[in-house]
């Protein structure tokens, strides 16, 4: 297994999804949501004006009432998105900030192809798509299905951590989201990307673990609740 460090360079946005893919997800989404789910696939046009497979695969799964367009809602006023429509893509990584910040205003339901660190917060990974997505073009890059529909979350085993926030070194935990409130000392075990991903928990992490006098990659929790 190549190691996975919680860190990914996408070059550009140009990751299509191969149909083997899109049907694995459509199949996990068919067990969590009924079949007249309205569903939006917001990056699902090509160039050419076909459609990408996600939505092939969704109604092949049995979903139908699924929207496709090429207009990614990112602005809370003219985004073309319909209240209760859950959001299904594999949308481009140069727009993962402001989707994820329109995502948090309106409270959207979504299913989102996501690099590490991408997504945060109240959502989990789809665990049988593991932590590695692979392009049409066979492209790799780390990378996990993000999505806030079901708590997928499970411990595991202690032996696969690679730290412990008892043992941080840092004065203070970064200022974010979900770590402004802690204090280092606290024991916590943590993890890599490739463990967060298969056990559900990739949207919680912290970005300045120090360990060795040097600040390490991403290391993921599971937060508590």
């Amino acid at each position: 297994m190549k190691k996975r460090i919680g860190r990914s360079n996408a070059p550009d946005d140009e990751w299509y999804t191969p149909r083997e893919t899109a049907d694995k997800v459509a199949v996990w989404l068919s067990g969590e949501l009924p079949p007249d789910t309205p569903i939006l696939c917001p990056a699902d046009l090509l160039p050419d004006g076909s459609e990408s497979e996600i939505p092939k695969a969704l109604r092949a799964a049995g979903f139908a009432n699924v929207r496709v367009t090429r207009n990614l809602p990112v602005d809370s006023l003219f985004a073309d998105w319909r209240e209760g429509e859950t959001v299904v893509t594999n949308p481009p990584f140069s727009r993962l900030g402001p989707l994820r910040r329109w995502l948090a205003q309106t409270g959207a339901k979504f299913c989102l192809l996501s690099r590490p660190g991408g997504l945060y917060g109240g959502c989990w990974t789809i665990p049988e798509m593991k932590n590695a997505f692979h392009a049409t073009d066979g492209r790799e890059v780390a990378a996990a299905w993000f999505q806030n529909i079901q708590d997928t979350r499970r411990a595991p085993p202690e032996a696969k951590a690679l730290g412990d926030c008892a043992l941080c070194e840092a004065s203070a935990c970064p200022n974010t989201p979900y770590t402004r409130d802690w204090r280092p000392g606290k024991k916590r075990k943590l993890f890599g990307w490739c463990v967060a991903a298969r056990y559900g928990f990739g949207g919680d992490f912290c970005p300045r673990y120090t360990a060795g006098g040097k600040v390490r990659f991403n290391r993921f929790f599971i937060k508590e609740t």
